[in-house]
């Protein structure tokens, strides 16, 4: 399994974006959980992206295919970013999270059948 940690990491991260934007969504005017909510969910960002960059050593991916996976971490780092900004619109960076996060986790389960299809030609 080639991306198992970090596709495991990146599932871990969607779950937290997903309750870190409903608590955020039903509580607005509680400004004082931004800060602690959006830390953590940035550390998890990070693990994702450490968990990638150790995985990707052992088998680097076509300079396109590796532009993806840093653009989709960039973009879900920003919209995860974006839940400190005063008056942001949880509704858009929720979309700009999954509209990265979600096929980013597609993607990592096709580079682990991969080499099962390789094998078989």
């Amino acid at each position: 399994m080639r991306t198992l940690q970090t596709q495991v990491k990146l599932r871990r991260l969607i779950r937290a974006f997903g309750e870190a934007r409903s608590r955020l969504a039903s509580e607005p005017l509680e400004r004082r959980l931004v800060g602690p909510l959006v830390d953590r969910l940035l550390e998890l960002a990070a693990d994702v992206r450490e968990s990638w960059r150790r995985e990707a050593l052992l088998r680097p991916l076509e300079a396109p295919l590796d532009a993806y996976v840093e653009g989709s971490l960039r973009t879900v780092e920003l919209a995860i970013a974006g839940l400190r900004q005063a008056g942001a619109d949880l509704e858009l960076l929720k979309s700009d999270f999954e509209l990265a996060a979600l096929p980013l986790e597609m993607f990592m389960r096709g580079l682990d059948a991969e080499p099962a299809l390789q094998r078989s030609a």
